[in-house]
């Protein structure tokens, strides 16, 4: 959602609660500055760190206590976690408090490096890091849950104007049923007829040619939500205006701005924001865990599987003599090219075999696959039941061409007869395993395994991929492969 805050007029100050609220966000940050240094001196007390001549005989980490009250003052400033956060996800909380936990203890790391701190050892910091994370989090779920426990009993709300038409009625709905947020629905300017047949017996709908100004200025209205779907610069301009004058805040509703699907995110640039609308994962934090998790899990995978591989390629040159890996180019992220490695799973020739087939293709789109492919050799059928011949790939991985979890790298034939749309798969890297991988494989029609390639794109999470990777290992242990 974006937000257009307006300054409070004094004149016009309607509801008490929203004047005290930066107080009480003060109040919440000094409440949490308070349990971290409790927890910091606790830590040193359950290390065996903290003798009773402390003061007198070491002041080191007295002084890191006096450090640490400034450094996460800010911190918890920055990241805005004395709000009130009326909507705020439980995932989001969690990102925070370990971005600032993080932060802040690699800043106390280095202001004992840098003062010769011997006494705060790194064990110490580990303990105070995971159970200072652990009571912030606690507490501010505590504090969630009776901040909506008192708003459900009408405690703290916020009085709201909804600007709407038909496609706002979602949205109005979820203010409804989402009591805990603390919003409650005034009234709504809406000329739709769809809107008050569905809320017109339990608010005041007014027409949008009456006078917002007298709606706003003669009953009590904190906030006003703009939802509709038309916009026009000129309009919303004046409807600012009319509430900065009396200290109303105003809300642009984020599907207001979206356009085929794309929903605009602030982005800031040397103190100047701009409306982004971007269609590929854009998590920077997240995706930098994602590209380490791939490096180290990879690393820690090959170590455990090396046995199996040595196995296997063993396997591969008692059959027929030939090569143990399949090289193939491949199309990687933004088009570049790699060369992707398998375990061979087929005859030496099969390329030159393939025109023959390509009358049994059971693959619809650009994707050449046949179910009972008479190339495939006797230890390939076994590999591609159970997956193994992607065992290979994660070398790739390690050379960052790909990544545990993405799109099916596509070969450079495939990518010429793609639609200009399906480009949009080459935005991330590809990946061993996938949503079409653990969902059917070659049973899936090819235009609902591009879907596929986009839902993952469009909804990627590390949870994501770690629910990827659990169904992949039910796969392999299945032998469902094809």
């Amino acid at each position: 959602m974006v937000v257009i805050e307006s300054f409070n007029n004094p004149q016009k100050n309607k509801n008490m609660i929203k004047e005290r609220e930066p107080i009480l966000e003060r109040i919440s940050i000094l409440f949490q500055v308070f349990l971290s240094l409790m927890t910091f001196y606790l830590v040193l007390e359950i290390s065996g760190d903290f003798p009773e001549s402390y003061i007198r005989e070491q002041k080191e980490h007295l002084i890191i206590g006096f450090v640490l009250i400034p450094v996460w003052f800010v911190l918890l400033d920055i990241f805005e976690m004395g709000a009130m956060a009326r909507i705020l996800k439980h995932a989001q909380v969690i990102k925070k408090y370990f971005l600032i936990v993080a932060i802040g203890s690699l800043f106390l790391y280095l202001t004992t490096k840098f003062f010769d701190y011997n006494s705060l050892t790194t064990d110490v910091l580990y303990l105070f890091a995971a159970l200072n994370f652990l009571v912030l989090t606690f507490q501010k779920f505590i504090s969630r849950a009776l901040l909506s426990y008192f708003r459900s009993k009408g405690y703290n709300t916020r009085m709201v104007l909804a600007i709407a038409d038909e496609t706002s009625i979602p949205f109005i709905q979820q203010l409804i049923e989402n009591d805990n947020w603390g919003y409650r629905i005034w009234g709504i300017i809406s000329d739709s007829q769809e809107v008050k047949d569905a809320v017109g017996d339990r608010f005041p709908v007014y027409s949008e040619s009456e006078s917002f100004t007298k709606i706003i200025d003669e009953k009590v209205i904190d906030e006003v939500f703009y939802c509709k779907q038309d916009f026009e610069t000129s309009v919303i301009k004046k409807l600012v205006d009319d509430c900065r004058e009396i200290g109303v805040s105003f809300h642009i509703h984020n599907e207001v701005l979206s356009f085929s699907g794309l929903k605009p995110k602030l982005f800031f640039l040397n103190h100047q924001f701009f409306l982004s609308f971007r269609n590929t994962p854009e998590n920077y934090f997240a995706l930098k865990i994602k590209g380490a998790m791939d490096f180290f899990l990879t690393i820690l995978i090959l170590i455990a599987i090396s046995p199996i591989m040595i196995l296997l390629a063993v396997l591969i040159k008692l059959e027929d003599g030939g090569d143990v890996f399949f090289k193939q180019i491949r199309v990687g992220r933004y088009g570049r090219h790699f060369t992707c490695f398998k375990f061979r799973t087929m005859v030496e020739d099969a390329e030159d075999q393939k025109e023959k087939l390509m009358a049994l293709n059971e693959q619809d789109g650009p994707v050449f696959k046949i179910k009972n492919d008479p190339r495939i050799t006797k230890v390939g059928k076994f590999l591609r039941k159970t997956s193994l011949d992607e065992l290979p790939q994660f070398f790739n991985v390690l050379m960052g061409d790909m990544s545990i979890v993405g799109p099916r790298p596509p070969v450079p034939s495939e990518v010429k007869q793609y639609k200009r749309s399906l480009n949009r798969r080459l935005s991330i890297n590809p990946g061993i395993t996938c949503t079409w991988q653990v969902s059917g494989r070659n049973n899936i029609p090819f235009e609902k395994w591009m879907a596929m390639d986009m839902e993952y794109i469009d909804n990627w999470s590390l949870k994501l991929d770690f629910i990827i990777m659990m169904k992949t290992f039910k796969v392999i242990l299945r032998g469902t492969g094809q």
